[in-house]
């Protein structure tokens, strides 16, 4: 039988572990931690317990918040970011349903149908007036070599005026004037940028009619060939008068609007 007092808190001669030749010594379960040491079987603050990630640490994959993040998924307070949509606006290249798609924001124009009209048909006729001061050189040869030419007779003995050397250089150098001007500020400036110098002066900007993008230099050039079907009894001219998106026919054919 022991003469140990059951009601003692600690053995006389103090605790003495049952040697373990087979292992390490059994720690002292009566011991007082250290300073800044958990007790016996606790994780020390920030040590993981077994199987747990590490405190206030993500667990594995997933990226580490900086300082101040909130730890919720939800936004924090005050406005959205610089470029960011507005909370509750469709993110950027995505279009609600059944909106149509007028123009790219790209080149300054909304997508949704707002901050542009139509062109009227009187700012359409200013425009193209303006551009058509590029046929000046053409003119002022084609006047001075009829004002030049001298009397004489065509192949069939017919008298007719026969125009100088002079006046069919003034006029062939014209001409070759007004074609480069013409098709740099018709085709290439109005295909690039969706302006014109005429345009330009009045306000409006040619664009394709769904992506609102300029139409490029080669449907420009294909536009102009058509306005010889506008010119048929000027109809396709005379078409914005009364046509929704105020297009000629030339525009329908190379699916293109003019807008304010």
């Amino acid at each position: 039988m022991s003469n140990q007092d059951p009601y003692q808190q600690y053995p006389a001669g103090g605790w003495q572990p049952t040697p373990n030749p087979s292992g390490p010594a059994v720690p002292d379960p009566y011991a007082q931690p250290a300073y800044g040491q958990p007790p016996y079987g606790q994780p020390a603050h920030g040590q993981p317990t077994y199987g747990q990630p590490p405190y206030a640490q993500p667990a594995y994959g997933q990226p580490v918040p900086a300082y101040g993040t909130p730890a919720t998924s939800a936004p924090a307070f005050g406005p959205p970011a610089y470029g960011a949509p507005a909370y509750g606006a469709a993110p950027y290249g995505d279009v609600p349903y059944g909106a149509p798609v007028y123009a790219n924001p790209g080149y300054g124009f909304p997508r949704f149908g707002g901050g542009f009209t139509y062109a009227s048909w009187i700012a359409r006729v200013g425009a193209y007036f303006l551009d058509s001061l590029a046929s000046l050189p053409y003119l002022v040869g084609l006047i001075y070599m009829a004002s030049t030419s001298v009397p004489g007779v065509d192949r069939f003995g017919n008298p007719t005026d026969q125009p100088t050397s002079m006046g069919a250089l003034t006029f062939g150098v014209g001409a070759l004037v007004t074609l480069v001007v013409w098709g740099w500020n018709r085709w290439v400036l109005a295909g690039r940028t969706g302006q014109s110098w005429g345009k330009k002066v009045v306000g409006l900007t040619l664009q394709r009619d769904v992506t609102g993008e300029p139409i490029g230099v080669g449907m420009a050039f294909l536009r102009d060939l058509a306005h010889y079907v506008d010119g048929i009894l000027y109809i396709g001219y005379l078409l914005p008068l009364w046509d929704g998106k105020r297009q000629t026919l030339s525009d329908k054919i190379v699916k293109s609007v003019v807008v304010r």
